[in-house]
């Protein structure tokens, strides 16, 4: 499509470049299927993966059976940035306000580039040029230009995909995308993907759909993220560089007495100030959505850079972008020759914070994702064994139930059925406190003598005391006792034990068990 008149519109009208397969190509060659995995899902793939039948969103499990042959890398987002920042360079030195999405896409206004330039056609082989001496003619790249954010990153992406870039002419947003899936949204960051599979159970599968709504049903049945989805839909998305203008933006900027040269000590500072931007917002409702990170040497050397984030910044969104933006100018050739000495993070754009809205019934969410990637940044400071989950495992002892694992190999789309049989386990619910060690008690009578389980599973005698920690206090009911052996055939590893539940006079239950003729702590139900 191309520009040729058309409707005067008053949304502004942005250029998106978007560089299919990124993560791929960030990743050092490698002889055969390449394939790139976020949180156990398919975030990129090579032609020939793609070929084999790997889809994006596509299991780990999935993707292998798909392409047997591939090689499977993690996401590594600086290597992204990294390899990323020549393309960024090269757009910059002809049009200044660059904006980074992510890794692989950019976005600017285009108002004075169009002046500059002689019209959005110029602009737009300019960038394309700049880029293509970059990356060379053979990478494909799209480049779109529409009316606001969105609309110009739909476009960039069906650029992408058909090879040709996409020029919506002001004003025909909602004809140019009317028959395009709503999941498109869901790929550029404009829509949950929790609220997009919401939309086509009801029949709302196109962005034609969706505009055909009236805004105020959508509202009352949806809430802001389905209204910002319909602007979008309607070409009314007015999102502007800056879509609220408090009296005044905030900033942070922190100068260090002595230059820093190692990465390490600035992201603790840009924490801080992450931190304390983003509570000033929240303080007034408002969350961050542009940002400028600037860093500066002892030699004045200077690295400024511009992101935009559509659903907006958090604390740690910020940190992850200060740091890959200084590791990225770090490994630059000649690009640092000394250490840094300010650090500022301005906000450059905010919006109403309207909140995250979790399930009502469970299952996997976008939270799953940001904890995910909580988890992947704690494991890149402390290491693939410094960082382990607890995982349901089942079990017929309470401290059999769950395991803990290395973050680093755990598939969280990968559940084991704790609910299956487990002959000889305590009847639900189970303890909720779990000692990590043995704690030892005593169980006596009303004579003060040991209470013992026979070989035919009976008791010696009634309990009626319970001794923790020296101390003693009275049961008032119990249960039990409920044998159990394990592995009798294995001399080494096989186990005999009874358990029994009691509720003390304080009215909190145990679960004990006597093994050997000692009775220990198994749980405490509360």
């Amino acid at each position: 499509m191309a520009a040729s008149g058309g409707v005067i519109s008053s949304v502004p009208r942005v250029l998106t470049l978007w560089c299919p397969e990124w993560p791929v190509r960030a990743v050092a060659p490698i002889d055969g299927p390449l394939i790139v995995f976020d949180q156990h899902r398919v975030v990129a793939a090579c032609a020939t993966a793609r070929e084999a039948g790997v889809r994006t969103g596509d299991r780990k499990r999935v993707a292998l059976r798909a392409c047997p042959d591939a090689t499977v890398v993690p996401r590594d987002y600086v290597a992204e940035v990294q390899s990323f920042e020549r393309v960024v360079s090269a757009v910059a030195d002809i049009i200044p306000l660059v904006e980074l999405l992510e890794p692989g896409s950019l976005c600017l206004d285009m108002r004075g580039p169009t002046r500059y330039f002689g019209g959005e056609q110029s602009v737009v082989d300019h960038v394309r040029s700049v880029v293509a001496t970059q990356l060379g003619e053979e990478i494909p790249i799209g480049i779109g230009v529409a009316d606001g954010r969105a609309a110009s990153a739909i476009a960039a992406r069906r650029s992408g995909v058909t090879g040709h870039q996409v020029i919506v002419e002001p004003g025909r947003t909602a004809a140019a995308f009317t028959t395009m899936s709503l999941r498109w949204f869901h790929a550029i960051g404009e829509m949950s993907i929790d609220l997009v599979e919401l939309f086509e159970r009801l029949g709302i599968n196109t962005v034609g759909d969706l505009a055909a709504l009236d805004e105020r049903d959508v509202l009352g049945r949806f809430g802001l993220p389905g209204v910002r989805a319909y602007r979008v839909a309607t070409g009314a998305d007015e999102r502007p560089l800056s879509s609220i203008t408090p009296s005044q933006l905030p900033e942070r900027e922190r100068r260090f007495d002595e230059p820093l040269l190692t990465v390490t000590p600035v992201m603790f500072t840009a924490r801080e100030l992450a931190s304390e931007l983003v509570h000033e917002l929240s303080i007034e409702g408002l969350v961050c959505t542009r940002m400028t990170v600037t860093a500066e040497t002892e030699h004045s050397e200077r690295s400024e850079r511009h992101w935009y984030r559509s659903e907006g910044f958090t604390a740690a969104a910020i940190v992850d972008r200060v740091r890959w933006q200084l590791d990225s100018w770090a490994n630059e050739p000649s690009s640092v020759s000394a250490g840094v000495i300010v650090i500022r993070i301005s906000i450059t754009s905010v919006r109403p914070d309207d909140g995250v809205q979790h399930g009502f019934w469970g299952g996997a969410s976008e939270a799953d994702g940001r904890a995910s990637r909580a988890v992947a940044r704690l494991v890149a400071l402390c290491g693939p064994e410094g960082v382990r989950v607890p995982l349901p495992i089942g079990g017929r002892l309470p401290e059999d139930r769950y395991g803990w694992f290395p973050a680093t190999v755990v598939d969280g789309d990968h559940h084991v059925d704790v609910l299956a049989p487990w002959p000889g386990s305590v009847v639900q619910p189970a303890p909720v406190i779990v000692p990590t060690s043995e704690v030892r008690i005593e169980v006596v009578n009303d004579c003060g003598e040991s209470v013992g389980v026979s070989g035919r599973g009976e008791m010696t005698s009634d309990p009626v005391c319970v001794v923790i920690g020296g101390q003693s206090h009275r049961v008032v009911a119990w249960a039990g006792p409920w044998p159990l052996i394990e592995r009798w055939w294995d001399e080494r590893r096989r186990r005999r034990l009874a358990r029994l539940q009691v509720v003390l006079e304080d009215g909190s239950a145990h679960l004990l068990a006597v093994e050997h003729q000692r009775w220990h702590l198994m749980g405490t139900h509360g």
